[in-house]
């Protein structure tokens, strides 16, 4: 990895780690926001790590200038800073993954996803440190939003008690060196956290998908934006999935567009999309399911308040309505 993309993700990963506290402080109601921009811009936020892969395949390859778009792709520290750049009305869109969306929504509920551009249950992988087994932790470091949902979900597959396990607070970056020294037993994080943490004597003992727990990320824009530029709305979502299938089957390709857009490594960039499946879609139940016990664990961990209304706030069957012919 680049020295300037290992600083560019350790942002990124801080702002993940703080993204529930984020989320609750940013309240402004999206349909606040303005509900048109000029020369039909639309300003998508997004991430700097592969997973927004398809964002970075269109902007290199000019695919939505080919479709006749006006499209800006902002870069930010990731977490909740794409959503919160639509709740605030400086972009129009925004990529942000489902545990993320659903912490923002419950603060902005005019927020709305459109449908999913990638998923994954291999991305986030459960890594130990030499000696210990599942049935032997003690000690876990976790970071917030999450990393905190998996690792429960991690403990309460093997028959423990999260409550009985030391959970240290932490982000990515740090986790590979803390289970180098011994202070924590394990962790469930992606790369280039998990290869750090082999290489210097962990190892990796299963994916979220092993204890049945994956992720997936959104496409997000605010209720009055949506209302009033619906058809570009699904003529960016269908790129999106075109450029969305162009990384699955083409991972050189998406890892050369990642390179130039983050500056990352392309071999490094290739490993790990291929860890996730891009993908456009309308949402199923299944994510329904998975974003009504997101909802459900972050309030309970008091992480947010109240409830999110995710019949309404993820548009099921709008990509097959609107977008399946762009």
């Amino acid at each position: 990895m680049t020295s300037r993309f290992r600083r560019r993700a350790v942002a990124a990963v801080a702002a993940l780690a703080a993204v529930t506290v984020a989320a609750t402080a940013c309240s402004r109601p999206a349909s606040e926001s303005a509900s048109s921009s000029p020369d039909g811009l639309v300003r998508i936020s997004v991430g700097v790590d592969p997973s927004y892969a398809p964002f970075f395949v269109a902007e290199k390859e000019g695919l939505f200038e080919a479709a006749g778009l006006n499209v800006q792709i902002i870069q930010t520290e990731g977490g909740a800073a794409g959503a919160q750049n639509v709740v605030a009305g400086t972009s129009e869109m925004s990529g942000n993954a489902d545990s993320t969306a659903v912490t923002v929504m419950a603060a902005n509920p005019s927020l709305r996803a459109l449908g999913v551009y990638e998923e994954s249950d291999r991305y986030f992988q459960v890594v130990l440190r030499s000696g210990v087994t599942p049935q032997t932790i003690k000690t876990m470091g976790v970071f917030p939003g999450i990393g905190l949902y998996f690792t429960h979900a991690y403990l309460r597959s093997l028959g423990l008690d999260p409550a009985a396990v030391k959970l240290v607070s932490t982000s990515p970056p740090e986790q590979p060196a803390l289970l180098a020294r011994g202070d924590i037993d394990g962790f469930i994080s992606f790369d280039p956290w998990v290869a750090q943490a082999v290489a210097t004597g962990g190892r990796v003992v299963g994916t979220s998908g092993d204890f049945g727990a994956r992720y997936s990320q959104w496409l997000l824009t605010s209720e009055s934006w949506l209302s009033a530029n619906e058809e570009l709305a699904a003529r960016v979502f269908g790129v999106v999935a075109d450029a969305a299938a162009i990384v699955n089957s083409d991972p050189d390709r998406a890892a050369a567009a990642i390179s130039s857009a983050i500056q990352m490594d392309p071999a490094e960039a290739k490993r790990t999309v291929t860890q996730i499946d891009f993908v456009g879609r309308d949402f199923t139940a299944d994510d329904a399911a998975r974003a009504d016990d997101l909802v459900t664990f972050f309030r309970d961990q008091g992480k947010i308040t109240g409830t999110v209304d995710t019949d309404t706030v993820m548009l099921h069957g709008w990509v097959t309505e609107h977008a399946k012919n762009e």
